[in-house]
């Protein structure tokens, strides 16, 4: 019987003190109430998601001139580097391999799944349409994969494009000064 009384004292006082550190962490926390649910549920199909407006940036040739490759090392170590390797030869991780990035054919990466919204781009990786990809992928690519919000600063993205440009086996050339940019692709309509 003296086991029974100690068990149950035990758990009397396991629930006691239970309740007493529910009603203290109350009092000390308040916790905040909502005016209405974070998450709304409807029995309606979601509409589809349009596609952000495209955003029409400066020419990224003259910046090129003037862009700091070492920079734009730094900055795809810390923003692209967790999905893309830029090795020769290198592997796919989440987004495809960069070397050669610059003129080649897009959606071409071997080994790499390519979303169908890439797919239907066509045409050659240019230094306006790397720069509108790194500006909004979302925004130049409907149905991208890419899951980055992009870099806003011109500068940022020039010196991007100018390491990109050295991570290849024959770099095209730079546009020149004057020149007007070749227009970014759009997406082909369906």
């Amino acid at each position: 019987m003296a086991n029974f009384n100690t068990v149950a004292g035990c758990f009397l006082a396991s629930a006691l003190f239970a309740l007493v550190v529910g009603k203290v962490s109350n009092a000390v926390v308040d916790p905040h109430h909502l005016e209405k649910p974070a998450l709304a549920v409807t029995d309606e199909a979601p509409a589809e998601a349009a596609a952000p407006a495209a955003v029409e940036l400066a020419p990224i040739g003259p910046k090129l001139a003037s862009a700091k490759v070492d920079h734009g090392k730094a900055l795809f170590q810390q923003q692209c580097f967790t999905c893309h390797t830029i090795d020769k030869g290198g592997i796919n991780k989440v987004g495809p391999n960069q070397w050669n990035l610059v003129g080649r054919k897009k959606a071409s990466e071997p080994g790499f799944s390519y979303s169908s919204g890439m797919q239907a781009m066509g045409g050659s990786w240019t230094y306006e349409d790397i720069n509108h990809m790194i500006f909004k992928p979302l925004a130049f690519v409907k149905g991208t994969k890419m899951a980055f919000a992009g870099l806003a600063k011109e500068q940022d993205r020039a010196d991007v494009i100018a390491y990109l440009r050295t991570m290849n086996d024959s770099p095209p050339p730079l546009p020149e000064a004057g020149a007007a940019p070749a227009p970014a692709a759009a997406p082909e309509k369906k």
